[in-house]
Order: C-alpha cells, then structure tokens, then sequence
C-alpha cells in the first residue's frame, strides 16, 4: 500500500514540476521582444501569405522600425473604403459612429449578472444613469438617421455583415457626418 502512495505523491510532484516550468516557459515567451518574421526586433510584421491576402498601410516617420503594419481591411468598414465604395469622410463617420457606439454600450449594466427573480441574493444592478455626455452624442447620431438608416449601420458596422443597400449604408455615412 505504501509503494503505491508513494508512486502517487511522485506523480503529483512530477506534475506540480512541470506545471511550474510551463509556467515559467511561458512567461519568459510573453517578456521576450516581439520579432517580425524575419527574426529581427521590432514591429510584428504580417507574414508573406498574410501580406499578400491584406491592404496594408506600412508605416512611416522615424521610428517605423518599432511601429506594426495596419491592415487597412480589416473589418467590414475598411474593406468597403479599401475598394472604393465609400470615401474618406464616410469611412472616418463609420469610425466615430462605432466608437461612439461602444462608449453608449459601456454606459449601461452587464445584464449576464442579473439573476432570477426567486432568487435569494441580491442581482447585479446598477442605479447609476450612465454619463449623459455619451448618451445624448450616440442619440444625436441616431437621430440624424433614418430607421433603414439605422439597421443598415447596425447590420455592416457593427455586425460587420456585407450591406445590404450601399445607397442606404451611404446615406447613413452621410447622415452621421453632417450631425
């Protein structure tokens, strides 16, 4: 019976060992320098395949050593600019409606918290009225679109589907950047 105990807290030794290399593997990983593909220190850079299926922006001025390429498609919103179906001034309104979209979503509770009414324990709530600076600019922006408008926004810009109706999704671009 001893020998098998022992063989058991051996085991466990072993494991807590390599548990704590992995550990200490890891973290040596995570303090490293990044490395672009080709070794040296600085910015990640895209690898070739990766390169060659995006829309680059490379970056410029003195310290671009140090400074990652920007995939300028990346989303719904730069594909669209990067082939020419919006502008500059209605990409840059997407951009702005989208954080503003994401300042708005944070004013308000998490509601995976909320438990049940039957519950015992008290339910994550929040009686504050979040920052009315943020939600009055996201209401403005929503108020200078149309409902179809609006839709469409949700649908590309947040979603990150392909649109629906490019004239609508234009007007909308248009909406947001005169309000």
């Amino acid at each position: 019976m001893t020998s098998r105990a022992a063989r058991l807290r051996n085991k466990k030794a072993a494991q807590a060992h390599n548990l704590a290399s992995a550990v200490v593997a890891h973290e040596a990983v995570q303090a490293a320098p990044q490395q672009d593909h080709t070794g040296r220190g600085g910015a990640i850079r895209p690898t070739p395949e990766r390169a060659e299926r995006g829309t680059w922006a490379k970056p410029t001025g003195t310290a671009k050593s140090r400074q990652p390429f920007v995939d300028m498609a990346s989303d719904m919103v730069g594909w669209l600019f990067v082939n020419r179906l919006i502008t500059s001034s209605q990409e840059q309104a997407a951009r702005h409606w989208q954080q503003l979209r994401e300042d708005y979503r944070a004013e308000f509770p998490e509601t995976s918290d909320l438990k049940s009414c039957l519950s015992g324990s008290v339910p994550g709530f929040d009686d504050g009225d979040g920052d009315p600076l943020v939600i009055a600019a996201y209401r403005r922006l929503e108020n200078a679109m149309t409902l179809p408008q609006r839709r469409e926004m949700l649908h590309v810009c947040a979603d990150g589907h392909n649109p629906t109706s490019l004239g609508t999704l234009r007007g909308a671009l248009d909406a947001i950047g005169v309000a």
